[in-house]
C-alpha cells in the first residue's frame, strides 16, 4: 500500500475501487478533497488497471489522506472494497465509485446524521444520474422510513449504494461484501445487514455516472447475481455453513421473463427521460437563437 504518511485517525474512511478509470478518477478524488468535512481518509484500490490509473493517482494526488492499494491481479470490485475495509481506520465507511462525484457537503451531512442517531446503520442520499447521454436526472429513492423498511422486507434495493455511508463495525460484523457475487455486491451487503435501520436524505449528494439506455444484457446479468445474493442470504440465516452456501447463478425461463419485464419498464422510463432532455435542449437552443437575433 502506498500512503503519504498521514497518521491522524480519521472519522470517515472513503473506499474507492478502480479499474482503468484514469480518464475520470481525477474528478472523483478532487470531489473528496473539496469536502467541507476534513476528518477522512481515501483508500483507492487499483484492481490491476492496465491504463496507468494507480500511477496517475500517485503522481497527481499527494494529499497525505489519500492512500493507494495496488491489487496484483484483477479481482473485482467486491474484493477491492473488502480490501479497503480491512485497512480502514474510520468509524464510518463512505462508498465512492471512481467515476462519480461527491457534492462538497456529502461527508459532513452524513456524519451528522449517523452521529445524531446511534440506531441508524447507514445513510444514503439522492443521486444525480449523468453520463454521455446527458443529465443530470435526480433519482427518486424513497426517504420515508416505512417505505425503506418495506423494500428491505421485500428484498429489494432499499437505498442508493453509490451515495451510502455505513458504520464500519456493522459492515465488518456481517463479513463485508459477498465476494461470491460477481455483480450485485452492493445489494448483497444490504441483505447481509438485515433489519438494520437505513435512511436516505432527500437532497442529492452524489453525481452518479451511468449509461443509458440500459441494456437488456446488463439487467439479466445483474438479476442473476441478485438472485444468488438472496439465496445465499436465506441459506446463511438458516444456519448453512459458509462453505456450503450456493455459488452458482440460476438461468431459468421465469428468470429471463422477469428480467425482460424489468428491462421494458426501466428502458421506457429512461427513453422518456432522454426525450425530455432532448426537448429541453432544443428549447434552450431556440431561446439562445432568439436572444442572439
Amino acid at each position: 500500500m502506498s500512503t503519504n504518511g498521514h497518521t491522524e485517525v480519521p472519522l470517515v474512511s472513503v473506499i474507492m475501487p478502480t479499474f482503468n478509470d484514469r480518464q475520470v478518477i481525477g474528478d472523483a478524488i478532487q470531489s473528496i478533497l473539496e469536502q467541507t468535512f476534513d476528518s477522512w481518509e481515501l483508500l483507492v484500490v487499483d484492481d490491476a488497471s492496465t491504463d496507468g490509473t494507480a500511477d496517475f493517482v500517485a503522481e497527481h494526488f499527494t494529499d497525505p489522506r489519500v492512500s493507494i492499494i495496488r491489487m496484483e491481479t484483477n479481482s473485482g470490485s467486491g474484493v477491492c472494497r473488502n480490501r479497503a475495509i480491512s485497512l480502514a481506520r474510520g468509524t464510518f465507511i463512505a462508498v465512492m465509485d471512481a467515476d462519480d462525484i461527491s457534492m462538497p457537503q456529502r461527508l459532513e451531512l452524513q456524519v451528522e446524521q449517523l452521529s445524531q442517531d446511534p440506531q441508524l446503520g447507514a445513510v444514503s442520499a439522492q443521486v444525480l444520474e449523468f453520463g454521455a447521454w446527458g443529465g443530470p436526472v435526480v433519482g427518486g429513492w424513497p426517504t420515508n422510513t416505512s417505505e425503506i423498511r418495506a423494500r428491505q422486507l421485500a428484498q429489494k434495493m432499499p437505498i442508493p449504494h453509490p451515495a451510502a455511508m455505513f458504520r464500519r463495525s456493522q459492515v465488518v460484523e456481517v463479513g463485508g461484501y459477498d465476494e461470491a457475487c460477481l455483480r450485485a455486491q452492493d445489494f448483497s451487503l444490504l441483505l447481509r445487514l438485515g433489519p438494520v435501520r437505513l435512511a436516505t436524505l432527500a437532497i442529492p449528494l452524489v453525481k452518479y455516472r451511468t449509461s443509458r439506455p440500459i441494456s437488456l444484457g446488463y439487467v439479466v446479468r445483474n438479476d442473476w447475481y441478485a438472485d444468488l445474493a438472496r439465496r445465499r442470504n436465506v441459506a446463511q440465516r438458516s444456519g448453512v455453513a459458509l462453505d456450503q452456501l450456493p455459488t452458482e447463478i440460476r438461468r431459468t425461463p421465469i428468470g429471463y421473463l422477469n428480467s425482460f419485464k424489468s428491462w421494458l419498464i426501466r428502458n421506457a422510463r429512461e427513453q422518456a427521460q432522454l426525450a425530455r432532455l432532448r426537448l429541453r435542449a432544443r428549447e434552450s437552443q431556440r431561446g439562445t437563437s432568439t436572444v442572439d437575433a
